[in-house]
């Protein structure tokens, strides 16, 4: 599995700014992402912006072509086949994996978090790629002048050949992925008695712009987790 290693070193002015960019109408998805791990342990984001700015290059560098589909197969051949970015089948639900900068290091990860690396890249590019919540899964689509096209980048950028019956294609906004990555985490580190870091993303998610049901929902959550601090 190819592997990079991104420095260690923090930039602390990331740290406490997840509450701002959760306020802001459209923040950047790798930003936003970066901004919720940066909460919960030290992130380097610089250097995972930079390592996603290499990507978007070496797709430009492979050919990116012209019509979707000779697009969605350079972003396929590269980050998929070459740099290696898949699931993570031994350890589906750890932490790590809903970690941008980790995803990026480790090129494994939860669907949606390598969603979001192909978008990213597909943002550097000028590419219409929006994330999706399917049923149960998350997935990558391209939204050109016909049907979107649905990626998965989960199994390396396979292409889903049919839209599931009943299911309408439309993209997710940033603030829904955002808080779709944090219920992953209040999930992953409560089932590890990691009452904290559980504490601290549940929290989070109240910074998001939620209407008035999920906000009843993620309040309700907040309160039943920090009953378990005292």
């Amino acid at each position: 599995m190819p592997c990079r290693r991104l420095a260690k070193s923090t930039t602390m002015h990331d740290m406490e700014r997840f509450a701002e960019l959760a306020q802001t109408d459209a923040p950047h998805l790798d930003v936003l992402a970066l901004a919720i791990a940066s909460e919960l342990r030290e992130v380097d984001s610089d250097a995972a912006l930079a390592e996603l700015d290499r990507l978007a290059g070496e797709v430009v560098r492979h050919g990116l072509g012209e019509t979707p589909d000779e697009q969605l197969d350079a972003l396929a051949a590269v980050l998929g086949r070459h740099e290696g970015f898949a699931g993570d089948v031994e350890e589906y639900d750890h932490p790590n994996n809903s970690m941008l900068d980790l995803v990026l290091q480790r090129r494994r990860g939860l669907p949606i978090l390598l969603s979001v690396v192909w978008i990213e890249v597909g943002r550097r590019l000028g590419l219409p790629l929006r994330g999706v919540g399917l049923p149960g899964h998350f997935v990558a689509a391209y939204f050109g002048e016909g049907d979107p096209i649905l990626i998965d980048p989960y199994k390396s950028g396979v292409r889903m050949p049919d839209i599931p019956a009943g299911v309408t294609v439309e993209p997710t906004s940033t603030h829904q992925t955002a808080l779709r990555i944090l219920s992953n985490l209040v999930g992953s580190y409560e089932r590890r008695g990691d009452v904290g870091r559980t504490l601290i993303a549940a929290r989070m998610r109240l910074e998001l712009p939620l209407d008035e049901r999920d906000r009843r929902v993620m309040e309700f959550d907040h309160k039943r987790v920090s009953a378990r601090m005292n």
